[in-house]
């Protein structure tokens, strides 16, 4: 169970937060210009430019978990076709996106952004003189477990997958 718990939680972690890859012409000058770039590219659902704004070491995670999501339940999946497209999706239902401070130290940043009245603070590296998103929890990721908890989905009786899916009553 523990493992089940893992692998939704990385899942919402992932959907939840901005994701990463491909290649993109956007601005990445500062931590604000790249997430401009990102949420522009995202609203526009435009997936390989909203990937080009994260760095290496996330895009390099997001398409390992893009594989294993790709194999993950139907029934988990609720639709879902893929991680970045749920983040597009999100991003076009947000109706205030605002940006505050942002703190460069070196070849890191942080940028406070605010969604619909939630505030967090993104963290940003910078790669090759550009800005770009990085997210800590998803870079050191451990896929392999999360490998073994789909694996675990998988097997369950199709009862219980409707039962994880709707939540506790």
């Amino acid at each position: 169970m523990r493992k089940l718990c893992v692998a939704l939680a990385a899942l919402g972690l992932v959907a939840c937060l901005v994701g990463c890859g491909g290649e993109g012409g956007g601005n990445y000058s500062s931590p604000k210009a790249t997430f401009e770039t990102m949420w522009a590219a995202a609203k526009a659902g435009n997936q390989k430019a909203m990937m080009a704004c994260f760095s290496k070491a996330c895009r390099e995670k997001v398409d390992e978990f893009e594989k294993i999501f790709a194999d993950f339940p139907k029934e988990m999946k609720q639709g879902k076709e893929s991680v970045a497209g749920e983040i597009a999706a999100k991003a076009k239902q947000a109706k205030k996106v605002e940006t505050g401070a942002e703190k460069i130290d070196g070849n890191n940043a942080t940028l406070e952004v605010t969604t619909d009245g939630d505030k967090e603070t993104l963290q940003f590296v910078k790669e090759g003189g550009d800005w770009k998103l990085h997210i800590p929890d998803l870079a050191k990721m451990d896929l392999e477990e999360m490998k073994k908890a789909v694996e675990m989905l998988k097997n369950l009786p199709k009862g219980m997958m409707e039962g994880l899916k709707k939540g506790p009553e």
